[in-house]
């Protein structure tokens, strides 16, 4: 009885240290992807875009530099948030059903297409008014610490208007109060989130084309696209937890 009563307590006792997160979600995230490979196809699209259209785009000298480097950021965050948002919706049909429809989730994200676009353009605006407001304020690791905020609270944003049926001009507002309810499951999703795709993908895909470019002769093609699919991988990954974080945040429980 009282190891019985011990056990308990533990068990009590982990649940308060970490409430509300579920960490086997990121652990079956891994082979739920590895049987639904159809969540990164969009992703994949979206960045092998994005990629091409940043090395067309490169910014150049003076004002007109400045301003074709900054429209082509915007352009390629926001394609990178719809395949985001695509990945999340064939995520959430993965979790629920083991395996995904492609057809199903890329038809749905059609139809989310203009709210998962218009929650994209709120979201990247709240994350340049923190870059800018941490130049023009001259304050030690401003812009940093503003951008941290609006991805810690704006995490859930992407799958509130590609799964949760939230208009997209509402998304931030909804993602803001479910980070309120469950702030260490929104905090572990966005650290997540931010080392997959800011900085282990980009490390990798470097090694790797480190390794594969002096046999191809230096092709920025194949640099790109090696870049593209280690970022559509590190998005179909995150697109997995954050459907699932959000679901379990909005529910109020583990629904599978």
């Amino acid at each position: 009885m009282r190891q019985r009563a011990l056990g308990r307590a533990g068990i009590a006792m982990r649940r308060t240290q970490l409430p509300g997160v579920d960490l086997g979600v990121y652990a079956r995230a891994v082979p739920l992807l590895l049987r639904n490979p159809s969540i990164i196809v969009v992703p994949l699209l979206m960045a092998v875009i994005g990629i091409l259209l940043a090395l067309t785009l490169m910014p150049g000298a003076g004002a007109l530099g400045v301003a074709t480097g900054g429209l082509a950021s915007l352009v390629v965050l926001l394609l990178e948030l719809f395949g985001l948002g695509t990945a999340c919706i064939i995520a959430d049909d993965a979790w629920r059903h083991g395996r995904a429809s492609f057809d199903r989730g890329w038809t749905e994200a059609r139809r989310r297409a203009g709210e998962i676009f218009f929650a994209s353009i709120g979201l990247t605006l709240l994350l340049f008014i923190a870059q800018y407001a941490g130049i023009l304020l001259p304050i030690p690791f401003l812009a940093l610490l503003l951008q941290a905020a609006v991805i810690f609270f704006c995490i859930w944003t992407i799958p509130a208007a590609a799964i949760g049926g939230v208009p997209g001009g509402a998304a931030i507002q909804i993602s803001i109060d479910r980070v309120r309810e469950n702030p260490l499951s929104a905090a572990l999703a966005a650290v997540v989130s931010v080392a997959l795709i800011q900085f282990a993908a980009p490390i990798l895909a470097a090694d790797l084309a480190a390794w594969i470019l002096p046999y191809s002769g230096g092709s920025a093609i194949i640099g790109a696209l090696i870049e593209a699919l280690f970022e559509a991988i590190a998005i179909g990954y995150v697109g997995l937890v954050l459907a699932k974080t959000y679901t379990d945040a909005s529910f109020g429980g583990r629904r599978w």
